[in-house]
């Protein structure tokens, strides 16, 4: 029994499984040459974005740019996400490539789970908040606009804040 519950112990402890529950898998051969060719790699995107979200930017540093380039390069040839830059997320991610993958990253998951909605605001948000996750799990500077962001969407101003930033 104590052998039993050591085992127990020393698997669900282990760094290795934690990683292998929020892992992806970059394509070793990308083919996006049609349409159709993006659907298939929908639920890998998804898992590339997750991971994104749960490691900090200085963890793993190769393997985050390779999941970045695979999401660039899906999200800037799909038909089922269109993304809209606004000035104000230069302002945020403020060189910090890491936080500019986030909100792509937020924005593309939504749309994917979400294919109908194409409310501006509401898409925003979704790349906003997964800014938000990437900045506080650390391994970037710190950034006063970031900062400043928590305090909007902790005083559930978000939405307002957006309306108000976003160019037409």
């Amino acid at each position: 029994m104590k052998r039993l519950l050591f085992a127990f112990f020393l698997l669900g402890s282990s760094p290795y499984l934690a990683l292998a529950q929020s892992a992806f898998d970059v394509p070793a051969r990308l083919s996006l040459s049609k349409p159709e060719d993006y659907a298939q790699y929908e639920p890998q995107v998804i898992s590339t974005i997750n991971w994104l979200e749960e490691t900090p930017a200085n963890q793993d540093v190769t393997r985050r740019q390779q999941a970045q380039r695979f999401l660039l390069t899906w999200a800037n040839g799909s038909p089922k996400v269109s993304m809209g830059l606004q000035p104000y997320v230069g302002e945020l991610y403020d060189k910090n490539t890491a936080l500019l993958m986030a909100f792509m990253g937020g924005w593309t998951r939504f749309s994917l789970q979400h294919p109908n909605e194409k409310d501006v605001v509401r898409l925003n948000a979704e790349g906003v908040k997964s800014m938000l996750k990437v900045y506080e799990l650390g391994g970037s500077e710190k950034n006063k606009a970031m900062e400043n962001l928590r305090d909007v969407i902790n005083k559930g101003e978000l939405e307002t804040w957006l309306k108000s930033k976003i160019t037409k």
